[in-house]
C-alpha cells in the first residue's frame, strides 16, 4: 500500500477508549498475534494469578517490566533486572524503534514502531522464550493495526495481494480494506465490525479473532 493510501486508511479511523481488551489473531500462512489494547502492558514470568499481560515462559518476575503509551511516545518502566541496547535500566526510559530489551537473564525482546502514521508498536521475540498460549509477536494497539504486505505494517502478511486496516469504534474492533472482504461469510464490501471468533476472508487472506479473558 502506498504512503498516501495508507495515510487515508488512518486519518478515517477514529479513537475510542476501552482499552482493557487483548485477543489473538490467526493469520493463515503468516501466524498467531497477541494484540493488547491497553495504554500499558506488563511483561512477566508465569503467575498462577495472571498478574502480567505477556505471561511469558521464563525465569523473571511474575511483573517484571511495564511499558506504557504517553502520547507519541512509549515508556518502560524496571521492576527487576531489564536491559536496553545492552545498558542497565535504572527505572525507566523512553523506548525507540529498533531498541533491543533483555529482561533478567536470558529474555530478549525488539521494540518496533513500524508505522510513522499510527502509534501502534510491536514486540518480537528474539529469544526462544513465549507465552504459555501461541504468539509469534505482540501488537499494543493503539487506534490502529495495520495487516498487508508492505515492511511498514504492524504485521506483514507478504502473501496478501493488500493491506487491512484494524481500528477500534465504539468500543468494538472493525477492519476495512479496499479488498472485497467477507466477515464469517457475509459479504461486507467496505468492512464491519468483528465480534470475538469472526472469521474474516479476502482473496489469499483468512485471519480469526479471538477474545483472551
Amino acid at each position: 500500500m502506498s504512503a498516501l493510501a495508507m495515510s487515508d486508511y488512518l486519518l478515517g479511523a477514529p479513537a475510542v477508549a476501552d482499552r482493557s481488551q487483548r485477543f489473538r489473531l490467526w493469520i493463515d500462512r503468516v501466524g498467531v498475534f497477541l494484540v493488547c489494547l491497553g495504554d500499558s502492558i506488563t511483561i512477566g514470568g508465569p503467575a498462577a494469578d495472571g498478574a502480567a499481560d505477556v505471561s511469558l515462559l521464563a525465569n523473571l518476575s511474575r511483573r517484571h517490566a511495564t511499558l506504557s503509551r504517553s502520547g507519541e511516545r512509549y515508556v518502560i518502566y524496571a521492576h527487576a533486572p531489564v536491559l536496553i541496547a545492552g545498558r542497565p535500566l535504572h527505572e525507566r526510559a523512553d523506548l525507540c524503534d529498533g531498541n533491543e530489551l533483555q529482561l533478567g537473564g536470558s529474555v530478549r525482546l525488539r521494540f518496533r514502531l513500524p508505522c510513522v502514521m499510527s502509534g501502534s508498536a510491536r514486540l518480537d521475540f528474539l529469544s526462544d522464550h513465549r507465552p504459555a498460549y501461541a504468539a509469534d509477536a505482540v501488537v499494543l494497539m493503539h487506534d490502529t493495526c495495520l495487516l498487508g504486505p508492505a515492511a511498514e505494517n504492524h504485521i506483514v502478511c507478504p502473501d496478501w495481494p493488500q493491506s487491512l486496516l484494524l481500528y477500534r469504534q465504539g468500543g468494538a474492533l472493525c477492519c476495512k480494506s479496499r479488498d472485497d472482504l467477507f466477515i464469517d461469510g457475509r459479504h461486507s464490501p467496505g468492512g464491519g465490525e468483528l465480534p470475538p471468533g469472526t472469521v474474516v476472508t479476502a482473496t489469499d487472506i483468512r485471519f480469526r479473532l479471538e477474545t483472551i479473558s
